[in-house]
C-alpha cells in the first residue's frame, strides 16, 4: 500500500484505485485491536433496541451493519459516506440488513434535520478532514437531546517504530503524520467535542503494538514514506536506504516494535 492512504482518502471516488482504500479498510476490519475499540463505540453509543444511530463515514459499511444488528427490533441505523464508491460498496454487501440505509453525504452539512439520532459515531475519519469542527458541530446538531457522540481517531504523533537511526526516524514519521489533513485530531477532539456544545466528555487511550513488519508497513507505509523522503531530497538515497534495511533486519532476527496510539472520546448533548 502506498502512502496516499494518509492523504487520499479526502477523495476515494477520485483514486486510481478504489481497491486501494477498500483493501485496507478490510485489513482494519481483520485486527483484533480495532474489533475492540468498535466494540467499545458501540457500547459507549448506548446501541440498543429500538435506538435511532447515525454512523459518519461509514465507508464499506460493516460498522453500520454491526450496529444495525444491535438496534433491532424496531431499531434503525444510517450510513453515510462523502464517496459515491463506498456507499454503492456498502449498499452491495449489506443492503439486505434490515433496519439499515446508506445515503452519499457531506459530514460538514448533514441532510437531517435537528435531534433526529439518538447516537452518532465516527470511526478514523477526523483525521482525513482538514477542519474537523464543523462536521463535529453538524453531528452534535442531528443528535438529540442526551444523546451521545463517540468518536474513534487517531493522533499520528503518537506512532513509534524502533530504529538506530533516530534522525531519519522521526524524519519519516513525521512525514507520515503531516501527509494527514488532521494528523494531530487524536488530540484534538476533546476540546473540539467542548467547543461543540457536548458535556461530559471523557476520553479513553488505546494502543496498539506490532511485531511484525509487514503488517504495520500495511497500516504505516513506512517503506512507501521513506522513499518518497529520498525522492524530494529530503533524506539521502543510503540514509534511506539503510533506515529501511534496519527494520527488516529486525524483522528477520524478531525485534521489530511498533506502536500508536488512538483515542476514544464520547460526549453528550445537553
Amino acid at each position: 500500500m502506498s502512502d496516499d492512504l494518509a492523504s487520499g482518502f479526502r477523495d476515494v471516488d477520485g483514486a486510481a484505485d478504489f481497491a486501494v482504500y477498500s483493501r485496507c479498510l478490510d485489513l482494519v476490519e481483520s485486527i483484533p485491536f480495532f474489533a475492540e475499540c468498535k466494540r467499545a463505540s458501540y457500547e459507549l453509543l448506548g446501541a440498543g433496541p429500538g435506538r435511532r444511530v447515525l454512523d459518519v463515514g461509514c465507508g464499506l459499511g460493516e460498522d453500520a451493519a454491526a450496529l444495525a444488528k444491535l438496534v433491532a427490533p424496531d431499531g434503525a441505523v444510517v450510513g453515510v459516506d462523502g464517496s459515491r464508491g463506498m456507499i454503492e460498496a456498502a449498499r452491495k454487501r449489506h443492503g439486505a440488513v434490515e433496519g439499515l440505509s446508506f445515503e452519499v453525504a457531506d459530514a460538514a452539512a448533514l441532510p437531517f434535520d435537528d435531534a433526529s439520532f439518538d447516537a452518532c459515531r465516527i470511526d478514523r475519519v477526523l483525521q482525513h478532514i482538514a477542519d474537523p469542527a464543523p462536521v463535529i458541530r453538524e453531528m452534535a446538531r442531528v443528535l438529540r437531546p442526551g444523546g451521545s457522540l463517540v468518536a474513534y481517531d487517531n493522533d499520528w504523533e503518537t506512532l513509534t517504530v524502533d530504529s538506530p537511526d533516530r534522525a531519519a526516524t522521526r524524519t519519516v514519521l513525521n512525514a507520515w503524520c503531516d501527509r494527514f489533513p488532521s494528523g494531530w485530531i487524536g488530540r484534538r477532539m476533546v476540546p473540539l467535542f467542548l467547543q461543540a456544545g457536548l458535556r461530559d466528555v471523557v476520553a479513553s487511550p488505546r494502543t496498539l503494538v506490532f511485531r511484525e513488519l509487514d503488517v504495520a508497513d500495511r497500516l504505516y507505509c513506512f517503506f512507501a514514506t521513506v522513499d518518497r523522503l529520498a525522492e524530494a531530497g529530503t533524506l539521502g538515497p543510503e540514509e534511506a536506504r539503510s533506515w529501511s534495511e534496519g527494520l527488516r533486519a529486525a524483522d528477520r532476527e524478531g525485534r521489530f516494535f511498533s506502536s500508536y496510539t488512538g483515542f476514544l472520546v464520547r460526549g453528550v448533548r445537553p
